[in-house]
Protein backbone atom coordinates (compact mmCIF):
# COMPACT_ATOMS: atom_id res chain seq x y z
CA UNK A 1 0.00 0.00 0.00
CA UNK A 2 1.07 3.56 -0.61
CA UNK A 3 2.45 5.20 1.96
CA UNK A 4 0.97 8.40 1.87
CA UNK A 5 -0.98 9.58 -1.07
CA UNK A 6 -0.65 12.92 -2.76
CA UNK A 7 -4.32 13.93 -1.88
CA UNK A 8 -3.22 13.02 1.71
CA UNK A 9 -0.27 15.14 1.76
CA UNK A 10 -1.90 18.15 0.48
CA UNK A 11 -4.76 18.04 3.17
CA UNK A 12 -1.89 17.73 5.68
CA UNK A 13 -0.38 20.89 3.65
CA UNK A 14 -4.09 22.44 3.86
CA UNK A 15 -4.85 22.36 7.53
CA UNK A 16 -1.09 23.24 8.15
CA UNK A 17 -1.88 26.67 6.28
CA UNK A 18 -5.11 26.85 8.24
CA UNK A 19 -3.35 26.77 11.43
CA UNK A 20 -1.36 29.34 10.39
CA UNK A 21 -3.79 31.66 8.68
CA UNK A 22 -6.76 31.39 9.81
CA UNK A 23 -9.34 30.23 7.15
CA UNK A 24 -7.18 30.88 4.29
CA UNK A 25 -8.26 27.57 2.63
CA UNK A 26 -11.42 25.47 2.30
CA UNK A 27 -11.10 22.01 4.46
CA UNK A 28 -14.38 20.14 4.08
CA UNK A 29 -16.01 17.32 6.98
CA UNK A 30 -15.66 14.30 5.16
CA UNK A 31 -18.40 11.94 5.39
CA UNK A 32 -19.60 8.66 4.07
CA UNK A 33 -22.84 7.40 3.07
CA UNK A 34 -25.89 9.43 1.22
CA UNK A 35 -25.16 12.48 -0.54
CA UNK A 36 -27.66 15.18 -0.01
CA UNK A 37 -30.80 15.78 -2.14
CA UNK A 38 -31.67 15.75 -5.19
CA UNK A 39 -29.86 12.32 -4.51
CA UNK A 40 -28.21 10.12 -7.18
CA UNK A 41 -30.01 11.47 -10.44
CA UNK A 42 -27.90 9.75 -13.54
CA UNK A 43 -28.97 6.95 -15.55
CA UNK A 44 -31.84 4.26 -14.30
CA UNK A 45 -31.34 2.19 -11.11
CA UNK A 46 -29.05 4.22 -9.34
CA UNK A 47 -29.41 4.31 -5.38
CA UNK A 48 -28.02 6.78 -3.25
CA UNK A 49 -25.64 4.90 -0.77
CA UNK A 50 -21.68 4.57 -0.24
CA UNK A 51 -20.11 7.87 -1.47
CA UNK A 52 -16.86 9.36 0.34
CA UNK A 53 -18.17 13.01 0.97
CA UNK A 54 -16.75 15.93 1.27
CA UNK A 55 -18.77 19.35 2.44
CA UNK A 56 -18.17 22.80 2.93
CA UNK A 57 -20.46 24.61 5.55
CA UNK A 58 -18.94 28.38 4.16
CA UNK A 59 -19.07 27.75 0.79
CA UNK A 60 -22.45 25.31 0.41
CA UNK A 61 -20.23 22.80 -1.86
CA UNK A 62 -20.65 18.83 -1.61
CA UNK A 63 -18.16 16.46 -3.49
CA UNK A 64 -18.37 12.71 -3.61
CA UNK A 65 -16.85 9.51 -4.60
CA UNK A 66 -17.90 6.06 -5.04
CA UNK A 67 -17.18 2.92 -6.84
CA UNK A 68 -19.62 0.49 -8.61
CA UNK A 69 -19.24 -3.16 -9.63
CA UNK A 70 -19.85 -2.91 -13.35
CA UNK A 71 -20.94 -6.45 -13.38
CA UNK A 72 -23.58 -6.05 -11.10
CA UNK A 73 -24.24 -2.80 -11.16
CA UNK A 74 -24.04 -3.08 -7.12
CA UNK A 75 -22.24 -0.04 -5.24
CA UNK A 76 -19.17 -1.09 -3.30
CA UNK A 77 -18.70 -0.62 0.28
CA UNK A 78 -16.12 2.09 0.64
CA UNK A 79 -16.36 3.04 4.63
CA UNK A 80 -12.68 1.94 5.55
CA UNK A 81 -11.44 4.66 2.49
CA UNK A 82 -10.98 1.89 0.64
CA UNK A 83 -13.07 0.66 -2.25
CA UNK A 84 -11.97 -3.04 -3.25
CA UNK A 85 -12.88 -4.25 -6.49
CA UNK A 86 -11.48 -7.09 -8.95
CA UNK A 87 -8.74 -6.36 -11.62
CA UNK A 88 -9.98 -8.04 -15.49
CA UNK A 89 -12.52 -7.35 -17.74
CA UNK A 90 -15.62 -7.44 -16.72
CA UNK A 91 -16.55 -9.12 -20.83
CA UNK A 92 -18.82 -11.28 -21.20
CA UNK A 93 -20.67 -10.69 -18.54
CA UNK A 94 -20.87 -6.88 -19.68
CA UNK A 95 -21.94 -6.46 -23.22
CA UNK A 96 -20.48 -4.16 -26.33
CA UNK A 97 -16.69 -2.84 -25.83
CA UNK A 98 -13.94 -4.09 -23.58
CA UNK A 99 -14.89 -3.04 -19.86
CA UNK A 100 -13.31 -3.23 -16.54
CA UNK A 101 -15.09 -4.73 -13.63
CA UNK A 102 -15.49 -1.08 -12.18
CA UNK A 103 -16.50 2.25 -12.52
CA UNK A 104 -15.62 5.19 -10.25
CA UNK A 105 -18.39 7.73 -10.07
CA UNK A 106 -18.23 11.49 -8.92
CA UNK A 107 -21.09 14.07 -7.74
CA UNK A 108 -21.04 17.66 -7.23
CA UNK A 109 -23.52 19.77 -5.61
CA UNK A 110 -22.94 23.66 -5.60
CA UNK A 111 -25.73 24.59 -3.29
CA UNK A 112 -25.38 22.39 -0.91
CA UNK A 113 -27.76 23.93 2.10
CA UNK A 114 -28.16 27.11 0.31
CA UNK A 115 -26.19 29.08 -1.77
CA UNK A 116 -26.59 30.16 -5.32
CA UNK A 117 -23.42 29.00 -7.15
CA UNK A 118 -23.68 27.58 -10.83
CA UNK A 119 -21.20 25.80 -12.61
CA UNK A 120 -19.78 29.33 -14.10
CA UNK A 121 -18.17 30.23 -10.82
CA UNK A 122 -16.55 27.41 -10.46
CA UNK A 123 -14.01 24.86 -11.79
CA UNK A 124 -14.44 21.25 -10.95
CA UNK A 125 -11.02 19.06 -11.33
CA UNK A 126 -10.87 14.97 -10.89
CA UNK A 127 -7.77 13.87 -9.95
CA UNK A 128 -6.80 10.03 -11.54
CA UNK A 129 -4.14 8.03 -10.03
CA UNK A 130 -2.25 6.18 -13.01
CA UNK A 131 0.35 4.82 -11.23
CA UNK A 132 -0.72 2.08 -8.66
CA UNK A 133 2.81 1.88 -6.86
CA UNK A 134 3.80 4.61 -4.34
CA UNK A 135 4.94 6.91 -6.94
CA UNK A 136 1.58 8.51 -7.47
CA UNK A 137 0.91 10.19 -10.34
CA UNK A 138 -2.11 12.00 -11.65
CA UNK A 139 -4.02 12.57 -14.98
CA UNK A 140 -6.12 16.03 -13.72
CA UNK A 141 -9.67 15.62 -15.73
CA UNK A 142 -12.09 19.21 -16.33
CA UNK A 143 -15.16 17.13 -15.15
CA UNK A 144 -17.77 20.10 -16.93
CA UNK A 145 -15.90 19.12 -20.43
CA UNK A 146 -14.22 15.69 -20.65
CA UNK A 147 -17.83 13.71 -20.93
CA UNK A 148 -20.06 14.65 -23.38
CA UNK A 149 -23.33 12.80 -20.96
CA UNK A 150 -22.52 14.49 -18.07
CA UNK A 151 -26.00 14.68 -16.54
CA UNK A 152 -26.79 18.10 -14.73
CA UNK A 153 -28.93 19.32 -12.22
CA UNK A 154 -31.06 22.88 -11.91
CA UNK A 155 -34.23 21.10 -10.11
CA UNK A 156 -34.67 18.63 -12.71
CA UNK A 157 -31.93 16.59 -14.54
CA UNK A 158 -30.49 16.96 -18.10
CA UNK A 159 -28.20 15.18 -19.98
CA UNK A 160 -25.31 17.13 -21.74
CA UNK A 161 -25.24 16.98 -25.31
CA UNK A 162 -21.67 18.53 -25.56
CA UNK A 163 -23.27 21.92 -24.80
CA UNK A 164 -21.23 22.12 -21.14
CA UNK A 165 -23.27 23.43 -17.88
CA UNK A 166 -26.11 25.57 -18.65
CA UNK A 167 -27.48 28.97 -16.46
CA UNK A 168 -28.60 27.92 -13.03
CA UNK A 169 -27.23 24.43 -13.22
CA UNK A 170 -25.73 23.68 -9.76
CA UNK A 171 -25.69 19.82 -9.48
CA UNK A 172 -23.67 17.59 -11.88
CA UNK A 173 -23.08 13.56 -11.62
CA UNK A 174 -21.34 10.97 -14.06
CA UNK A 175 -20.17 7.68 -13.88
CA UNK A 176 -16.75 6.29 -15.85
CA UNK A 177 -16.01 2.92 -16.64
CA UNK A 178 -12.01 2.80 -15.70
CA UNK A 179 -11.52 0.93 -19.21
CA UNK A 180 -13.19 4.20 -21.14
CA UNK A 181 -10.39 6.29 -23.10
CA UNK A 182 -12.17 9.45 -21.22
CA UNK A 183 -11.72 7.69 -17.48
CA UNK A 184 -8.15 9.14 -16.47
CA UNK A 185 -6.37 5.81 -17.29
CA UNK A 186 -5.98 6.64 -21.12
CA UNK A 187 -7.95 3.31 -22.15
CA UNK A 188 -5.74 1.07 -20.71
CA UNK A 189 -6.94 -1.46 -18.28
CA UNK A 190 -5.76 -0.86 -14.58
CA UNK A 191 -3.93 -3.38 -13.05
CA UNK A 192 -3.94 -4.67 -9.64
CA UNK A 193 -2.90 -2.45 -6.85
CA UNK A 194 -3.87 1.33 -5.49
CA UNK A 195 -5.19 3.91 -7.15
CA UNK A 196 -5.92 7.49 -5.82
CA UNK A 197 -9.06 9.45 -6.54
CA UNK A 198 -9.05 13.53 -5.87
CA UNK A 199 -12.73 15.41 -6.49
CA UNK A 200 -11.90 19.25 -6.43
CA UNK A 201 -14.10 22.54 -7.13
CA UNK A 202 -12.18 25.57 -6.93
CA UNK A 203 -13.35 29.51 -7.04
CA UNK A 204 -13.38 30.52 -10.96
CA UNK A 205 -11.48 33.77 -10.38
CA UNK A 206 -12.70 35.93 -14.01
CA UNK A 207 -11.38 32.36 -15.96
CA UNK A 208 -8.22 31.68 -13.07
CA UNK A 209 -8.27 29.00 -10.41
CA UNK A 210 -8.82 30.58 -6.96
CA UNK A 211 -9.72 29.70 -3.81
CA UNK A 212 -10.41 25.52 -3.13
CA UNK A 213 -14.00 25.15 -2.11
CA UNK A 214 -14.06 21.42 -1.54
CA UNK A 215 -12.77 18.30 -2.02
CA UNK A 216 -12.89 14.80 -1.49
CA UNK A 217 -10.34 12.38 -1.82
CA UNK A 218 -10.50 7.61 -1.57
CA UNK A 219 -8.60 5.31 -2.64
CA UNK A 220 -9.55 1.95 -5.18
CA UNK A 221 -7.68 -1.27 -4.33
CA UNK A 222 -7.76 -2.91 -7.16
CA UNK A 223 -6.85 -6.75 -6.39
CA UNK A 224 -6.28 -10.02 -9.01
CA UNK A 225 -8.62 -11.82 -10.69
CA UNK A 226 -9.43 -14.93 -8.63
CA UNK A 227 -8.39 -17.30 -11.65
CA UNK A 228 -4.85 -15.09 -11.25
CA UNK A 229 -4.95 -15.88 -7.68
CA UNK A 230 -5.58 -19.14 -7.77
CA UNK A 231 -2.87 -19.94 -10.94
CA UNK A 232 -0.39 -18.42 -8.15
CA UNK A 233 -1.57 -20.91 -5.17
CA UNK A 234 -0.93 -23.73 -7.97
CA UNK A 235 2.59 -22.00 -8.50
CA UNK A 236 3.61 -21.92 -5.51
CA UNK A 237 2.76 -25.72 -4.21
CA UNK A 238 4.52 -26.70 -7.06
CA UNK A 239 7.71 -24.85 -5.91
CA UNK A 240 7.31 -26.07 -2.99
CA UNK A 241 6.64 -30.03 -4.18
CA UNK A 242 10.11 -29.75 -5.79
CA UNK A 243 12.01 -28.05 -2.87
CA UNK A 244 10.30 -31.23 -0.49
CA UNK A 245 12.17 -33.59 -2.97
CA UNK A 246 15.08 -32.26 -3.48
CA UNK A 247 15.75 -32.11 0.21
CA UNK A 248 14.52 -35.88 0.36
Amino acid sequence: MKQLSNFTRQVLAACTLIGAAGSAMAVPVNSYGNIAAPGVYFGSGNVNGDWTIGTDAASNVEVALRVKNRATLATINGSSGIYSTTAGLCNPICTGGPKAMWNYELSVNLQNGGGTKSFFDVFVELSVDTDSSAATNFNVLNVLTNWPDNEYYNGAKRVDTAIGPQVGEYGVQQSANAKFANAGFGGALPGPGLYDLRLAVYANNNGVRGALLSEIGTEVQVVPEPSSIALTGLALLGLFGISRRRRS
